[in-house]
C-alpha cells in the first residue's frame, strides 16, 4: 500500500478519486465574436481549443501581442519573397519554432507550404499553410490546420 508524504497510508477512496480526475484544459474561443448564447468570451476545450490556438499562433505576427513580443510567426514578411526552397525552409523553421515554444504537448507530423491561388491587393501571391499535428492531451489524435496568408 502506498504512503503519503507524511508516512500515512492513503485510503482507497482517495486513490480512486485522484486516479479518476482528468486534467481538462479550457481556453477562449477564437476569434472573439458575439454569440447570443455564450457572449464574446466563450470557452472551448479539446479539438476546437487546440485548432483555434494553433490558428491564432500562425496568424499572429511577432510583436503584435502585448507583453509577449515573441508570440506568433513572421509569415506575412514572406509574402514579399520568392517562394523557392530557401524561403520555404525559413517558413518551416519559423512555424516549427513557434509551435515548439508556444504549443506544449503538440507534435508536428507534417507541414506543407503552398502558393495561394489568390492575389493580394499589393499584387503578391499569398501563402497557404497545411499543418498536421498530433496532440498529446487528446490521446495522440491528429488534427489538420489550414491557414491562408495574404
Amino acid at each position: 500500500m502506498a504512503t503519503s508524504f507524511y508516512g500515512r497510508e492513503v485510503s482507497k477512496v482517495i486513490k480512486e478519486d485522484v486516479a479518476s480526475t482528468t486534467k481538462k484544459i479550457y481556453g477562449f474561443s477564437y476569434p472573439f465574436v458575439a454569440n447570443p448564447k455564450r457572449g464574446y468570451f466563450s470557452k472551448e476545450s479539446g479539438v476546437t481549443l487546440v485548432r483555434n490556438n494553433l490558428t491564432q499562433l500562425l496568424l499572429t505576427t511577432k510583436g503584435e501581442r502585448v507583453m509577449i513580443p515573441d508570440f506568433g510567426t513572421n509569415l506575412k514578411y514572406f509574402l514579399f519573397e520568392p517562394l523557392d526552397k530557401f524561403t520555404v525552409q525559413n517558413i518551416r523553421d519559423d512555424i516549427l519554432g513557434a509551435v515548439n515554444k508556444y504549443a506544449p504537448g503538440v507534435k508536428v507530423v507534417s507541414l506543407r507550404v503552398f502558393p495561394s491561388n489568390t492575389i493580394t491587393v499589393e499584387g503578391l501571391q499569398g501563402l497557404f499553410i497545411n499543418l498536421s499535428v498530433q496532440v498529446e492531451e487528446l490521446n495522440q489524435q491528429i488534427l489538420d490546420i489550414n491557414v491562408g496568408i495574404g
